[in-house]
């Protein structure tokens, strides 16, 4: 299965708001990517989340700016457990994760994510 996220992705650690209260949540930004997100994989959803698959996500980025590929991938597993893709992103579901910076896509910006299932 591939998908095909578009527009930059976001590091979810890095797009945290903190309160004076010790609380903290995710941004505006990162929700509404978040919530853009959804809407471009909803379509793909398995019926029931992938018990274990392994994983290959790259990821075009729109300029030079110096990004984490660790946190951004982050945000994208947690995107496919939300979205009931995958059951959980730990080592049991997901044994192989291979992240790849695919280069500088000033024009088309996205992630692409392919999921083998392993039966």
């Amino acid at each position: 299965m591939k998908l095909i996220i578009t527009g930059r992705t976001p590091s979810k650690k890095n797009s945290r708001i903190n309160t004076r209260s010790g609380r903290s949540f995710p941004s505006k930004k990162y929700q509404e990517w978040h919530n853009e997100a959804t809407w471009q994989i909803m379509k793909h959803r398995p019926i029931v989340p992938i018990k274990k698959a392994e994983m290959t996500i790259t990821i075009f980025f729109p300029d030079l700016r110096r990004s984490d590929l660790s946190n951004k991938a982050e945000s994208i597993m947690d995107l496919l457990v939300d979205n009931r893709f995958i059951e959980d992103d730990n080592h049991e579901v997901v044994p192989k994760l291979t992240l790849i910076s695919g280069g500088i896509d000033r024009k088309e910006p996205r992630c692409e994510i392919n999921i083998d299932i392993i039966a």
